[in-house]
């Protein structure tokens, strides 16, 4: 049967791949079994030649499992035995498809990689340069987009989600719970700012300054103002993740972020997913829920 072929059979070109293959310790032993659980719930779902390509980019091709079994728990109907176009079709009976790109950025390269921490040294979290790399990521996904849109894979009225998973990213972890990184990347937040009274010393305001682009170390300036551009209206949201395979939660869905484009020409409904957390944009004031302690 197909669905109990053992992808990790074979050696690959992966190391992690292979560490889990080779179970080198007890945790990857663990991930190993996680791993062909969801190949066996999800591999229908996606192209083909996901058990191959486990082997040689095995966290991207990973996240698209965790993804799907995600949408799965959700109670999403995707469409199965497709081979060309968007990674993952959510299909339904009466309303307009939803198709999302999944990416998983890397460090990157050049003067604008993102450095591993030195160990037992504190440093600031390079919150720029990661923002880099995410917003290279949704760019890249965009441009994609727009290709399947100009060969028409997609319709105008179907919506367009893209899924980023930023795990391999150094101190990508490291984040602001009240604007998340990937917000503060699509919508011009800065640093808090804290007002604070001069004769009681007590806060009395706080806000988030306005930056609207990261600057690369050549100068170039990289928008962080996507979601307020109609160019990007035809991306309906952006899942976002810093799941692996060792750092997962015991709800899959659990592990998401969701977060509205305000000017989607194709609106996402509010609590499409009623797991992990939620935001969008009311009124000019960012609005989150988190599902996880409903």
């Amino acid at each position: 049967m197909l669905n109990k072929i053992d992808i990790f059979e074979a050696d690959g070109s992966d190391k992690f791949f292979n560490a889990l293959k080779n179970e080198v310790s007890p945790w990857c032993a663990e991930a190993k079994v996680f791993t062909q659980s969801l190949w066996e719930k999800t591999h229908s779902y996606l192209d083909s030649d996901l058990a191959n390509e486990l082997r040689t980019q095995f966290h991207q091709r990973f996240w698209e499992m965790y993804l799907v079994a995600a949408l799965l728990e959700a109670e999403k109907e995707i469409e199965k035995g497709r081979s060309v176009g968007p990674d993952i079709c959510i299909k339904f009976a009466d309303s307009p498809k939803i198709w999302m790109e999944a990416i998983a950025p890397l460090a990157g390269t050049g003067n604008d990689a993102v450095q591993e921490a030195p160990p037992r040294i504190v440093r600031s979290v390079p919150d720029e340069q990661i923002k880099l790399r995410l917003l290279h990521a949704f760019n890249e996904k965009f441009k994609k987009f727009k290709k399947y849109q100009e060969k028409n894979l997609i319709c105008d009225i179907e919506l367009c989600i893209i899924a980023i998973n930023a795990a391999q990213v150094p101190s990508a972890r490291l984040d602001n719970d009240d604007v998340p990184r990937i917000v503060s990347s699509l919508l011009p937040f800065g640093s808090p700012v804290i007002t604070m009274s001069r004769d009681t010393l007590e806060v009395i305001d706080s806000s988030y300054a306005y930056q609207g682009h990261v600057a690369k170390t050549s100068g170039t300036q990289i928008p962080t103002t996507s979601f307020l551009n109609s160019e990007y209206a035809d991306i309906s949201a952006v899942i976002y993740s810093n799941v692996d395979v060792l750092n997962f939660p015991e709800n899959l869905g659990h592990g998401l972020l969701l977060f509205h484009n305000p000017l989607a020409r194709n609106p996402l409904p509010l609590g499409f997913l009623q797991c992990g957390v939620e935001y969008w944009v009311d009124d000019d004031e960012l609005k989150s829920q988190n599902w996880n302690t409903l």
